[in-house]
């Protein structure tokens, strides 16, 4: 199979998996797996924002549905972590109840998902959709509106390093960018969409290979430069990959591979950070069981809870949506 021909679905479950295996080793190839999603985040949200609830069910029952999806099985790992950490760890629960809410998760860092930070981000750009859209429709020049976002981004991590408030908008190009993949209507040749992930590929291996770089791609090693701010510049080699990817159809295995990679992203790291107390430091084999562990936790979340709550989400939507 081709890497074009590769499906939005599974694409995510890629993403999902390199943030798994990050988390497993010192490599640093989670945060870029992240600014992926967002890129993804921005292109599907505002494009069902705008073909779904704008005209059906407007500002508010978006808001519900996207906070339902987001906050329900967050809501639900969270507690199975909290009580996992009660009973084989140190950490004192009622410390972190305060995660629970979400958001300000990712500047109070009171988090046991390992995770949440994203998802805090992931829940205020969703509150920022609707203006994005409006902004979007009066068809700025592209010099304008790059100008609005990079001052937006530099006020965005201004108040990051100096204060710790962390906010969407250190990550608002991810966002706009695939926001701009669906309202310009960004397809890109199927030789610009190979052409992004070979580039992405030798720019990795560049920075792997020159030595004052090679830290960008090291979690145990102090980065020259902050290492999300070369996380999203390496992830824009992807951007004709994703606007290609975005539009190849996705079968009912490719929707649940997508799904899934949600139930994964936010059940790993419990896991991994349990087994490492007890394991710690970690042989091949240690490491194996531990993936093999993620995978049997993950997949029954997402079959017997995650599947659940959705289905009580669109319970809780019909007949708000008409």
């Amino acid at each position: 199979m081709s890497i074009l021909s590769l499906r939005p679905g599974l694409f995510r479950l890629i993403l999902a998996t390199l943030v798994v295996l990050s988390h497993m080793t010192p490599f640093e190839i989670g945060r870029p797996a992240v600014f992926a999603f967002f890129v993804l985040s921005g292109y599907w949200v505002t494009r069902m924002y705008a073909e779904k609830y704008q005209p059906h069910g407007g500002v508010g029952v978006f808001y519900l549905s996207r906070f339902l999806r987001i906050w329900l099985p967050f809501c639900a790992a969270y507690m199975l972590a909290l009580l996992a950490n009660s009973m084989f760890s140190e950490i004192r629960p009622a410390f972190l109840l305060w995660g629970l809410p979400l958001f300000g998760i990712a500047s109070t860092g009171r988090d046991v998902l390992g995770t949440s930070w994203s998802l805090d981000i992931e829940m205020q750009f969703y509150l920022a959709v609707p203006l994005l859209l409006l902004v979007l429709g009066m068809q700025l020049r592209t010099g304008t509106l790059a100008i609005g976002v990079a001052l937006l981004c530099v006020l965005g991590w201004f108040l990051q390093l100096r204060y710790g408030l962390w906010t969407f908008l250190s990550y608002l190009p991810a966002f706009v960018v695939g926001a701009l993949i669906w309202s310009r209507d960004y397809i890109p040749s199927h030789k610009m969409a190979l052409g992004g992930v070979v580039l992405f590929l030798v720019v990795g291996i560049v920075v792997w290979t020159i030595p004052e770089t090679h830290p960008l791609l090291r979690r145990d090693i102090e980065s020259p430069i902050h290492e999300d701010w070369f996380g999203m510049v390496w992830v824009a080699c992807l951007i004709p990959f994703i606007a290609h990817n975005v539009r190849q159809m996705s079968g009912h295995w490719d929707m649940h591979f997508g799904n899934y990679s949600y139930a994964l992203y936010i059940t790993h790291w419990p896991v991994i950070a349990l087994m490492r107390e007890t394991m710690n430091p970690l042989s091949i084999a240690e490491r194996l069981f531990i993936l093999s562990l993620v995978m049997v936790v993950s997949v029954t979340f997402y079959a017997l809870i995650d599947r659940t709550l959705e289905r009580i989400r669109a319970q809780i939507l019909r007949g708000l949506i008409v």
